[in-house]
């Protein structure tokens, strides 16, 4: 299957779903293809392995597996639901490059993950929250913290100490997404 026809069936599935088990927000349900462009946007300033935390309905992560076949695609998910949901989804369309883990990501050891793995965070809370959260994971030498975020919201936030952010990219958007960037974060040392 194609990557055009695969993303189509994921558009299908998230909607049929989201009828009984409310994944997505209705208006992201009525803006798919726009969220689905948004979560390919960060495509290039993406690794080879990532962990999409807080994945819900696969945004970011199920669409970066579908354009990135070389790509390993990690979809951590507390929720029963969506995790059962990302798993289906995954098998139907034959992504053999997408692991689902139901846990919080605190609560996944950094041992049983590929070396070298960026979590990615779309829509997921502050700055300081996250790094809180993935803390034991960045200790781990090689591992970054992606945040989809806006300028305005970066500016607004503190990041906690012993953290810097490395890299800053700018994300092609339109609309009300101006000033989208992928911010990531490391650990110091």
């Amino acid at each position: 299957m194609k990557e055009a026809a695969k993303t189509k069936q994921y558009t299908e599935l998230i909607r049929s779903w989201n009828k009984t088990h409310n994944l997505v927000s209705q208006s992201q349900a009525q803006n798919l293809d726009h969220h689905i462009e948004d979560s390919l946007s960060v495509f290039e300033g993406v690794g080879r392995v990532v962990v999409d935390l807080g994945s819900g309905g696969g945004l970011p992560g199920i669409p970066i597996a579908i354009k990135g076949p070389e790509k390993q695609v990690i979809l951590v998910e507390s929720s029963s639901k969506k995790a059962s949901f990302l798993l289906n989804t995954s098998n139907k369309l034959g992504l053999k490059n997408v692991k689902v883990i139901h846990a919080r990501i605190e609560d996944v050891d950094p041992s049983t993950l590929p070396k070298n793995y960026e979590i990615i965070a779309r829509a997921v809370g502050s700055t300081a929250h996250l790094v809180g959260l993935t803390k034991k994971h960045l200790d781990q030498p090689g591992t970054k913290l992606k945040l989809m975020k806006t300028e305005d919201q970066l500016n607004s936030e503190t990041l906690p100490p012993g953290y810097t952010i490395k890299k800053t990219l700018k994300i092609p958007s339109k609309g009300k997404d101006k000033g989208r960037i992928l911010v990531t974060i490391e650990k110091d040392g």
